[in-house]
């Protein structure tokens, strides 16, 4: 009966039996699906470490799906090493099987989403926009600032030959004036350093952003002596990157902060970090009058404000450009709020300091 049952359910054999175990052929097949499958399993770490540094890749699940498509077929090439010694075919078998739905889901998603990749502006033609718009900026704000000094000076020395005749009315106006003036100014100077961003090199260094805060509301607080203001630095990992350019970004956030929580006693103010899926995230977090978080999208866009003029200085550019430096040393910046509950800013930095 044994033996009947023996020949109906014939036992798996190894596959080295197929080899003779021999060893020649033995090592072969070994070390070539060792080297395969430790290159298969290299390439999902690398499409995933890439993905995690560059978020603003567009079409980034379909590195996912890649990178699940290829350690499967490491694995397979790792099976075929196990079944030299262990017939254990039917775990081969289901894994070639993940292994074949997963590339029929690569393939699937892959196709439609070709004519979009191709479309995708090259290097070149990036780098070629970039530069004509930074000319145009730079061009334009040299070419504005011509007529603003003569509106500005002619209002000047009308205010001073004129201004006892003038009426309280006229004077008024007169200052509205030389306020827009100066107004524009600064806008032409927010714009002319938003555009030289783009051609400055990256110098990238160790840098203590705890120090360089801690300098920074140093700074900020003795412009707003007279205001009660509690400003916490937290031990914070130390950073890598260009140390003017992530000085610029502190003091864009810390003076905002300062700013917008004028009115508070009071004002709250923190710079720390924190870690978030294995990535350090630095933030500015302050108690003041935040802001709605269905506007949120527009905080980074060059000239966007969420707040009037009258209430609240400022050009509108500042946030433009910390994102501008912080993608430029391959982080991300966002933010959160809650209208008169504050707001925070978080941003990262990969540490390798972009060109």
């Amino acid at each position: 009966m044994n033996l009947l049952l023996a020949r109906e359910t014939p036992a798996f054999l190894p596959h080295g039996y197929c080899y003779l175990w021999q060893p020649g052929v033995l090592g072969l097949h070994l070390v070539s699906d060792t080297v395969i499958t430790l290159s298969y399993y290299s390439i999902p770490v690398g499409l995933v470490w890439f993905v995690r540094h560059r978020r603003d890749v567009p079409f980034d699940w379909i590195f996912w799906l890649f990178a699940i498509f290829i350690a499967g077929c490491g694995t397979t090439h790792l099976m075929e090493i196990w079944t030299l010694w262990h017939p254990d075919y039917w775990l081969a078998g289901a894994v070639k099987a993940v292994t074949a739905l997963a590339s029929i889901g690569t393939a699937v998603a892959l196709v439609p989403l070709l004519p979009k990749v191709v479309k995708l502006p090259s290097p070149d033609q990036l780098a070629a926009a970039n530069k004509e718009l930074e000319s145009f900026s730079y061009s334009v704000s040299h070419d504005l600032r011509s007529p603003l000094r003569a509106i500005d000076g002619f209002a000047r020395m009308l205010a001073e030959d004129h201004g006892a005749a003038l009426a309280p009315d006229a004077q008024r106006q007169l200052g509205v004036i030389r306020a827009n003036a100066a107004r524009m100014g600064q806008l032409i100077d927010d714009l002319l350093a938003f555009s030289r961003l783009g051609r400055k090199a990256i110098e990238a260094a160790p840098v203590d952003l705890a120090e360089l805060a801690r300098t920074v509301a140093e700074e900020l607080r003795r412009e707003v002596a007279d205001r009660p203001i509690e400003v916490a630095i937290e031990s914070v990992p130390p950073a890598r990157g260009d140390r003017s350019l992530l000085r610029q970004v502190l003091i864009n956030l810390l003076g905002n902060a300062f700013k917008f929580t004028r009115g508070r006693a009071p004002a709250r103010i923190t710079f720390g970090a924190r870690r978030d899926r294995g990535e350090t995230v630095y933030y500015v977090r302050d108690n003041g009058v935040g802001f709605d978080m269905a506007y949120a999208a527009k905080l980074f866009g060059v000239f966007q404000r969420l707040h009037r003029a009258e209430e609240f200085e400022g050009t509108g550019v500042g946030l433009a450009l910390v994102q501008r430096i912080v993608r430029r040393h391959g982080g991300r910046v966002w933010a959160e709020a809650r209208v008169d509950e504050g707001a925070s800013f978080y941003f990262t930095l990969s540490g390798r300091g972009a060109a």
